[in-house]
């Protein structure tokens, strides 16, 4: 039986075979249809939905005349009945139909199809009716997955998704004001104003074009915030040091509290926590700003640290304000002579009644005076109270405060305020009622973000746009602290690019620093000489004389104090400094002496763990330590060992490696560019001396040089390096290194496929291990690659055998250590090679596939884009476009990630050929030409032969 394909989205039609399939009449279409949704009904179903206006017999007729037809034109299998009750799809031959397949991932781009659009059956108002119920059922599913993807924009501030998805919901209900509603408060929340106006201006345009009426009060009033927030938060100031910048779903959130809009039924008061220099006070200045267009009265006031003890001191500056306000007429016609009488008196910290002398002013006269005061001024105007840093507000003015607040009423008078996270239990207890009342919100103003702090960037320091090694580091030294972040913007354009810290951000950490007791300056500065996090026992081993309940408790303090932080990375707990600025200011204060000694007792330290543990993680940090201890010849060796096996990951297939790398380390922890690699190189071989170690450093070097260079292509320098490299192992008697160097030789000889070349030093190779005791894994290597020699040369059972061989040698190995599986993929993935070759397709996959198995471990290597390469080909070998697709995008992938070449261009030479036969004809000339640059480099015949035959007909 022939594929059935049925669509029903869109205008609908049947395909059977490829081909079209024409229906005798529009009711047999209908039933299939019908019946294609349903998948069983009832013949008393059937009739009342296609031919309810016809008596039952005659119903009856025409449904068996239906089935006929169905059956003629798909097949006898397509339709089962059961007895004279209903008749169903047969489950065995059921059609592929495309309403089947829709759900919340596809729905989205049927949007402009629709139920069976364009299909009629004519005087069949039953069946219209279904097909109308489907189609409703059809736009509600589709709208609430819209609504969704919505959402899940706005809560990443997605601008592109959310006017795409908001486009669509609008095109489907373009009346519905609470829609509008909804959609221009995210906008605004995301910060995008412009937009949000727009929409309300559509909304009445439409309104009055279309129906004759004005938007609802509730949405213009939206607009109205909107526009106010707009025009306060716009950057009309070029003022290099106003440190404001973003902070837009702040501000719409402080808008909505203050004018108890969106989620709020009534206003609210809002305080602003956050660390000392992230922005809390610029952002309380642009809500007096904000303010001021809701035609509120602000009225302002500092509370300062050394003024903590002073009662009522931060009340003085408001009335001081109100003062102000009404010299200058706002407040004029609120308040009367003799309030304002009293109001002096109040400043002065008098109250006299009637000509008696009271002497100094009472708390409770004082409260009542006030709220007498505030009582006259709400009943005319609303009122804002902001104070900055309320954590220094002394116990009297928080509680005059409270009775103020929650005897007007927060819907006259509001508070805004800030204060240090580091006071946040202090502060939350002083303004407990208001929180037990629901009048307060607490927003917690964050760093900014990498995107943000790009944006500032972009607009002060513009010539920094392409430097984005300079932007990644200033954001690593500032974290996004808006002060900080400040402050080295204006050290930048005052001196061009550097990391310095400004003396006014020196003030500001030795302020921060002052109070500390000397034993938690001694654990900072400790912690000041790890680049990025440090341990518990490192420190103990730092600070002797402390204990670890002690040190637990001290740290515990510092994390208190938000200096430093605690994390987890897998079960082991490290700590680091908040801020960097901070680590690089306790670092530079101490004494050269002194962080010597302590970086040699940690570079021992992580000396030990590698001897015992052989953890790849622990080399840059022995090098970090031992490079700023300034013992070369201990750098030298460990920069060595961590450039040996790092390009040994990088630049082999199937590496066998020595230290232990976990899972999740795909960067290789602080991993040098090739550049650098190169230019340790050239320094380690210019050495002049020519001492045992001096002579064994250089032929590391010259090792890692030369691999490096054959795997990119560069044969002529990698062999002369190898070369060299071989004379030094040979001179010193190194077997391992010269095993190593042969290798490479024969990786060489692989890559252009010289085959005597690989031969010889196959042999050579295994002649030195029968000599010598060397470990099993080096022997199953150059077995494998024996079995390599023979698949190529054509001997093909002797090949199969060496690598079956090989495997045994590598399982025998992979016992004790599991990265040795690596060498069995490799094996495994010769086999497909071969069976590939044989014409044996299915073995071959099946050799790939587990090749793959094997490989998948803690580090992926250029030998599984090889086994991807292997499976993609064979897919397209064998007809299965996707798969093939699928398996070459990942061996390219995987062969770009390190820079590897060799295999790279074949994979793309394949997804050339690939996309060409799908009609993909400029992509496919992407991928030739891609593969073509990297061939001319590797010189690899087969890759080359299949260039010159696809040459022809991909390039016309």
């Amino acid at each position: 039986m022939d594929k059935i394909r049925v669509h029903l989205l869109g205008r609908p039609y049947v395909e059977a075979g490829g081909e079209r399939v024409n229906f005798p009449y529009k009711k047999a279409e209908g039933f299939f249809y019908y019946l294609c949704v349903k998948k069983t009904a009832t013949r008393e179903e059937i009739i009342y939905v296609l031919w309810g206006a016809d008596n039952e017999n005659v119903g009856r007729k025409n449904l068996r005349e239906a089935v006929y037809q169905i059956k003629k034109l798909l097949g006898k299998e397509i339709l089962v009945t059961a007895g004279h009750t209903s008749i169903s799809l047969n489950p065995e031959c059921m059609p592929e139909i495309d309403w089947d397949s829709i759900n919340e991932d596809n729905i989205l781009e049927q949007e402009e199809e629709g139920f069976l659009s364009h299909f009629h059956i004519k005087n069949s108002y039953e069946f219209e009716e279904w097909v109308d119920s489907m189609q409703e059922q059809y736009n509600r599913f589709f709208l609430k997955s819209v609504r969704q993807r919505l959402y899940e924009a706005d809560a990443v501030k997605d601008m592109a998704q959310i006017q795409k998805y908001s486009n669509i919901l609008l095109k489907h209900d373009p009346y519905n004001e609470k829609l509008y509603q909804e959609i221009m408060d995210i906008y605004a929340s995301g910060g995008n104003y412009n937009m949000a106006i727009k929409l309300y201006y559509d909304l009445e345009k439409i309104l009055d074009e279309e129906l004759g009426v004005e938007p609802s009060p509730e949405i213009t009033e939206l607009f109205h915030r909107i526009f106010n927030v707009k025009g306060n938060v716009a950057s009309d100031s070029g003022n290099w040091n106003l440190p404001f910048t973003g902070r837009t779903e702040e501000i719409y959130r402080i808008s909505e509290c203050l004018t108890g809009s969106g989620r709020w039924q009534c206003p609210q008061c809002v305080a602003i926590g956050g660390e000392e220099g992230v922005g809390k006070s610029a952002l309380l200045e642009k809500t007096r700003q904000m303010v001021k267009g809701y035609q509120m009265i602000s009225l302002h006031a500092a509370c300062y640290k050394d003024e903590t003890e002073f009662f009522l001191r931060p009340w003085n500056d408001i009335f001081w304000e109100i003062e102000q306000c009404m010299e200058n007429g706002l407040l004029e016609r609120d308040i009367t002579d003799d309030e304002r009488g009293k109001l002096k008196k109040v400043l002065k910290g008098l109250l006299s009644e009637g000509s008696e002398k009271m002497g100094r002013l009472t708390y409770q006269i004082m409260e009542q005076s006030v709220l007498e005061m505030f009582r006259r001024i709400a009943q005319q105007h609303k009122v804002v109270l902001f104070f900055d840093d309320i954590q220094y507000m002394d116990q009297m003015s928080f509680q005059l405060l409270n009775r103020v607040l929650l005897t007007i009423g927060t819907d006259r008078l509001l508070l805004v305020c800030t204060y240090s996270q580091d006071s946040d239990t202090k502060v939350m207890e002083a303004l407990e009622k208001l929180m037990k009342k629901d009048c307060l919100q607490v927003i917690a103003l964050n760093s900014f973000t990498r995107k943000e702090a790009d944006e500032l960037l972009h607009r002060y320091l513009p010539q920094l746009d392409k430097e984005e090694e300079k932007r990644e580091n200033i954001y690593q030294m500032t974290d996004g602290n808006a002060f900080f972040l400040m402050e080295l913007m204006n050290l930048i354009k005052e001196k061009g690019y550097t990391l310095e810290i400004s003396p006014k951000t020196t003030n500001v950490i030795k302020a921060r620093l002052a109070e500390i007791p000397e034993s938690e300056n001694e654990v900072l500065e400790c912690m000041s000489l790890s680049p990025e996090k440090i341990s518990i026992e490192e420190l103990e081993l730092l600070l002797p004389k402390i204990d670890r309940l002690t040190l637990l408790q001290i740290l515990e303090r510092l994390q208190e104090r938000h200096l430093i932080k605690e994390m987890l990375v897998g079960w082991n707990i490290y700590y680091k400094f908040v801020h960097r600025v901070f680590r690089e200011y306790l670092y530079e204060r101490q004494s050269i002496g002194k962080k010597r000694m302590y970086h040699e007792i940690l570079a021992e330290y992580y000396e030990k763990q590698a001897e015992a543990k052989k953890n790849f993680e622990s080399l840059p940090m022995i090098i970090h330590h031992y490079e700023r201890s300034h013992n070369q010849v201990k750098t030298y060796e460990y920069k060595i060992k961590y450039l040996k096996e790092y390009y040994t990951i990088v630049n082999e297939n199937f590496p066998v490696l020595h230290w232990e790398i976990e899972y999740g380390s795909d960067e290789f922890c602080i991993t040098k560019g090739a550049a650098e690699m190169l230019a340790l190189a050239e320094e380690v071989i210019r050495l002049e001396e020519n001492s045992h170690q001096a002579q064994e450093m250089k032929m590391e070097m010259y090792y890692v040089k030369g691999r490096y260079k054959i795997a990119v292509g560069e044969y002529e320098a990698g062999i002369f390096c190898i070369q060299k490299s071989m004379e030094l192992a040979e001179l010193l008697g190194e077997e391992k290194m010269l095993l190593n160097n042969f290798k490479q030789m024969i990786f060489y000889g692989i890559q252009v496929e010289d085959l005597k070349l690989v031969e010889a030093y196959v042999n050579r190779g295994l002649e030195l291990l029968e000599k010598e005791q060397q470990p099993a894994e080096e022997k199953g290597v150059f077995t494998r690659l024996k079995g390599w020699y023979l698949l190529y040369r054509g001997s093909y059972e002797e090949a199969e055998q060496t690598l079956h061989k090989a495997m045994e040698l590598f399982r025998a190995s992979a016992e004790e250590k599991e990265h040795f599986r690596m060498g069995i993929a490799a094996c495994h993935g010769y086999l497909g090679d071969m069976k590939r070759i044989q014409g044996d397709l299915e073995a071959a996959l099946a050799c790939y596939q587990k090749a793959v198995e094997l490989g998948s471990g803690k580090v992926i290597t250029n030998g599984m884009g090889q086994f991807y390469s292997g499976l993609g080909q064979i897919y397209y070998l064998q007809g299965k476009e996707a798969q093939a697709e699928e398996y070459l995008e990942k061996a390219v992938s995987c062969l770009k990630r390190h820079g590897y070449y060799w295999g790279l261009e074949r994979a793309e030479a394949y997804m050339a050929m690939l996309l060409w036969n799908e009609g993909r004809k400029e992509e496919a000339k992407a991928f030739y030409q891609d593969s073509l640059k990297l061939s001319e480099k590797i010189k690899n015949p087969t890759t080359m032969g299949l260039l010159k035959e696809i040459h022809a007909y991909i390039t016309e």
